[in-house]
């Protein structure tokens, strides 16, 4: 992308977003998208997405969708028998 830090940044407070709002986006988009195929275990999903603890992954969790991982992993299950 060849900016700077200072630049980028800028960029991104123009467009009304962040470092930190870009990274919420990500993680939870493939935070959902890990929990859907429900084979890799919540301590795994933690660590992909960078978290070092499964609680403070479960916390964002919650904050994005309003239930924990293992409640939206039941949902969906729920939602593909269905």
């Amino acid at each position: 992308m060849h900016l700077t830090v200072r630049t980028l940044r800028r960029r991104l407070d123009d467009e009304g977003s962040s470092y930190r709002l870009l990274l919420d986006e990500v993680r939870q988009a493939l935070a959902e998208e890990l929990l859907a195929t429900g084979a890799i275990r919540l301590e795994e999903i933690a660590e992909r997405l960078g978290y070092g603890e499964v609680s403070n992954f479960s916390h964002a969790f919650r904050r994005w969708k309003g239930m924990t991982p293992r409640q939206y992993r039941q949902r969906r299950r729920l939602d593909a028998m269905s």
